[in-house]
């Protein structure tokens, strides 16, 4: 399905919980009414099916009109009732099992019932060297804006990927950079990392598609996702 069929297409706040990192009852719901667009399951270490069945199960008893999403990174913890799957493509790893294996592993295994109309595929560009992510996929971070222009451009004319996720993951990235992929690309881009603050959040929704917000949540509380949903929502087109 192209991304232009998916709900992506008007979120504009995503908010990213991390089956590995502890969230109450209370703040769930709390998130159920603060509006965010959409809430992503995803995470890089520690993803397991209990704590991932877990938070789904949580989600749908307290936030239960908000959609819910699973970005896939261990295909041992995917959920049969996730509203839609996010599948990241390390656009940038330089192990090619983040590029492409571990995805032919998993239709491999499970080819004949994945519900691929609710499938969009993710072209992330890993920006910072210290994530998790990075080491994991031992990413070669891009030197310069014209380096990350060429992943966001190769994944859109060559590999037809319709949806590239800037991921600074654990620090807040540079708005020319982000602006430099917007101006050269016709994709839906969405940005990630160090966004905790209601300015944060309005400099890169003004160039992005969707911003994301996660690590704010844990290390801030719910305050700052109220404040970055109602910032974004001001800008709404």
């Amino acid at each position: 399905m192209s991304a232009g069929k998916l709900p992506w297409t008007s979120w504009r706040h995503v908010v990213k919980l991390d089956p590995d990192r502890a969230i109450a009852n209370h703040q769930l719901e709390e998130l159920g009414r603060i509006a965010t667009d959409a809430v992503l399951i995803g995470g890089t270490q520690g993803i397991t099916f209990e704590k991932t069945a877990d938070l789904m199960r949580r989600l749908r008893i307290f936030a239960p009109s908000l959609p819910v999403w699973q970005e896939i990174s261990d295909q041992s913890a995917v959920m049969p009732d996730a509203d839609g799957y996010g599948i990241p493509v390390a656009l940038n790893a330089g192990n090619t099992d983040w590029l492409i294996g571990k995805h032919v592993e998993a239709v491999e295994q499970f080819g004949r019932i994945i519900p691929w109309e609710r499938v969009v595929t993710e072209g992330y560009i890993i920006l910072n060297p210290d994530a998790a992510v990075a080491k994991l996929t031992q990413s070669a971070v891009p030197q310069s804006s014209e380096k990350a222009v060429a992943y966001a451009t190769a994944a859109e004319q060559i590999f037809g990927i319709r949806v590239i996720y800037l991921e600074y993951s654990g620090k807040y990235g540079d708005p020319d950079w982000v602006r430099a992929v917007r101006q050269n690309t016709n994709v839906h881009l969405v940005y990630g990392g160090g966004i905790d603050s209601a300015e944060k959040a309005v400099e890169m929704a003004d160039i992005a598609d969707t911003i994301v917000v996660g690590n704010a949540l844990y290390e801030k509380g719910m305050d700052v996702v109220r404040e970055t949903v109602r910032a974004v929502h001001s800008l709404r087109k």
